[in-house]
């Protein structure tokens, strides 16, 4: 059984060499589909020997190359490992190692292997640990593939695809954390969902608020409670500089030339206008201020008696921790 690497990218200069540090340290061989990247992406994958660079003339969407790389690895015989992950997803490769050889016997073809998921938050010390949808969570990182196992390739814009497909009984292995830090560069990410929001609205069949609805996790909160990264889980990881969030994404240029091309106002109705880069280009082409579809939204009536629930149970367990 050969352990296999499967890494979409699409101008991940700023991270690759940690993330391919990690992979390259516990797979035989690391996949790499390169979507037209325009950075020093692709020299980056060619420093590691044991990384194999699929280029692409046109820049798919990361469903679609995660198609192409599964077609790549099945290349090799035998029923593989294969280990999903993005270029901004961090593993220590000692734990990775040890925990698949842990698994290995209860490993029947077809299965996945279900790790800890962490959104790194403001640091790389911390991870988000509230209520929401990016507190920790278990998630399907690998696969014994048996051959059988395919994505759905019919929609021609597959956002939001299980990166895993899976036949057998999935194995936990939670005590294996992997660490996604899309949300230490949150100007970036904020530009890369409006990139979603505009690609969607521009494909046509869905009503803006029931785009802004799915797409309203990814608006920042005001505050977002946090805790510590244990030393031994980054046991062997580097971090990259933060340093780019301050530089332009090729989301940013995308949804530039979309503007260019159809006008901002044809965008409007998407809840994208709190980046500033957005608005400011709204507000050049219209001389006034945006007005999204926010109709997905609860009455205030609502939201305010939500609040006052929160604020409620929040000092509810004050008080009961103060009596322990």
């Amino acid at each position: 059984m050969r352990i296999i690497g499967l890494m979409p990218v699409k101008n991940e200069a700023w991270i690759l060499r940690h993330s391919l540090g990690c992979l390259s340290a516990f797979c035989d061989v690391v996949i790499v589909a390169d979507q037209n990247s325009d950075d020093d992406s692709r020299e980056i994958c060619r420093q590691f020997p044991n990384v194999v660079v699929l280029e692409s003339a046109e820049s798919r969407v990361c469903e679609q190359a995660r198609w192409q790389l599964l077609d790549a690895a099945r290349a090799f015989d035998g029923d593989n490992l294969l280990w999903h992950s993005d270029a901004d997803e961090l593993v220590s490769p000692r734990l990775a190692g040890e925990t698949i050889e842990r698994v290995r016997q209860q490993l029947a073809p077809g299965a996945a292997i279900e790790c800890s998921f962490y959104h790194l938050w403001n640091d790389v010390g911390h991870y988000r640990d509230d209520g929401s949808l990016y507190q920790p969570q278990q998630k399907s990182m690998a696969v014994l593939d048996d051959r059988g196992v395919d994505y759905d390739r019919s929609s021609t814009l597959p956002f939001h695809q299980p990166r895993v497909s899976a036949s057998a009984p999935t194995v936990r292995a939670l005590d294996l954390p992997v660490f996604h830090l899309q949300w230490l560069i949150a100007n970036r990410n904020q530009i890369k969902q409006a990139w979603y929001r505009c690609k969607e609205w521009m494909n046509g069949g869905r009503t803006a608020a029931d785009i802004n609805r799915q797409y309203s996790i990814t608006l920042l909160p005001a505050r977002a409670r946090t805790s510590p990264v244990l030393p031994e889980w980054v046991d062997g990881i580097t971090f990259p500089s933060l340093d780019v969030d301050r530089e332009p994404c090729w989301q940013e240029e995308d949804v530039r030339r979309w503007f260019d091309e159809r006008g901002p106002a044809f965008f409007e109705p998407l809840e994208i206008w709190h980046v500033r880069i957005l608005r400011e280009k709204f507000l050049r082409a219209t001389g006034r201020a945006p007005r999204p579809d926010r109709s997905y939204r609860p009455h205030w009536t609502e939201r305010a008696g939500t609040a006052a629930r929160r604020i409620a149970g929040g000092a509810r367990r004050r008080v009961r921790a103060a009596l322990r």
